[in-house]
């Protein structure tokens, strides 16, 4: 997959199957575009070719907070989502106050026809233009808008992975998702407690901007050195050592190397429980006990 980035000289020569959408987290809602596009690519013969937004649309629009920031999934997992869906070419355009001022017949002049589409696979919530307009076939192409995909009674969407996430549900979220939820970190140096407790740990420190899980212990897998090992992790401020600073500690079973100064990937799988203080070190030592045994046999 190509990724590009959409301007003023933007011109495909080719037709294309042209998908429009955010995409937070390309989820199982989001995915049932991409099956749309791969079985109109199979029938037209044509490429997919996705226009997207490098960061929330939401920032244009509204008082900025730091949660504007977070997202699903870091840059470079969004775009392996996107490639491991189908998608030829990737083009990202920011979503600035001059974008955002055209109308729905503006945009599709100024920005759809240059990528010459056949087909135009949207969301069923997908508006465009300062007229908030859904996009229309033209004689040029035909829209092609896929319905939501439900989970129970309720629509599969970012916000409500998101609140999963955030509220340390990550199997709810993968479940919707379609995918572990993941975050890459650095190690670094901590407290070496771990070490003094038996359970070594890598502090990781987060530099994407993704949402985190809540405070607690969860079981997870950890890519480290291209092999993914199973272990706990743990989110929180060292109660039991009276900390003030969050951490995010994980424990890699059967895993003795030094690794300071690589990144790891974590796949939250389940969480365990939540932080808790412990009134000394033997009481948290015989709980994290029990936390690898339910990690090990999850």
């Amino acid at each position: 997959m190509e990724i590009f980035e959409f301007n003023e000289r933007t011109q495909l020569k080719e037709p294309t199957i042209l998908v429009l959408g955010y995409f937070d987290g390309l989820h199982r809602g989001h995915q049932a575009l991409f099956k749309e596009a791969r079985d109109l690519k199979a029938l037209l013969g044509l490429p997919i070719v996705v226009l997207t937004f490098p960061e929330k649309p939401v920032l244009t629009f509204q008082q900025f907070t730091h949660e504007m920031l977070l997202k699903l999934s870091s840059d470079d997992k969004r775009a392996a989502l996107f490639e491991e869906n189908g998608v030829d070419a990737l083009y990202l355009q920011a979503m600035t106050s001059q974008f955002a001022a055209q109308t729905a017949l503006e945009f599709t002049e100024n920005v759809v026809s240059k990528f010459r589409p056949k087909v135009v696979v949207t969301g069923f919530d997908y508006t465009t233009g300062s007229d908030m307009k859904a996009l229309k076939s033209t004689d040029d192409f035909r829209v092609v808008v896929v319905p939501e995909v439900l989970d129970g009674d309720e629509k599969i969407g970012s916000t409500r992975i998101r609140q999963a996430v955030k509220s340390g549900n990550v199997a709810e979220a993968n479940r919707l998702l379609g995918w572990s939820y993941e975050t890459t970190g650095l190690v670094v140096h901590g407290f070496a407690r771990g070490r003094e407790l038996g359970y070594p740990t890598a502090n990781l420190v987060i530099k994407d901007f993704v949402h985190v899980p809540s405070p607690g212990v969860y079981v997870v897998d950890v890519l480290v050195e291209g092999e993914k090992r199973r272990g706990f992790a743990s989110i929180g401020f060292n109660d039991t050592f009276e900390g003030t600073q969050e951490t995010l500690e994980v424990h890699i079973f059967d895993f003795q190397k030094e690794i300071y100064g690589e990144s790891l990937t974590v796949y939250w799988l389940d969480k365990i429980r939540a932080m808790q203080k412990f009134d000394g070190v033997e009481s948290l030592v015989a709980q994290m006990k029990k936390d690898e045994q339910v990690a090990r046999l999850w």
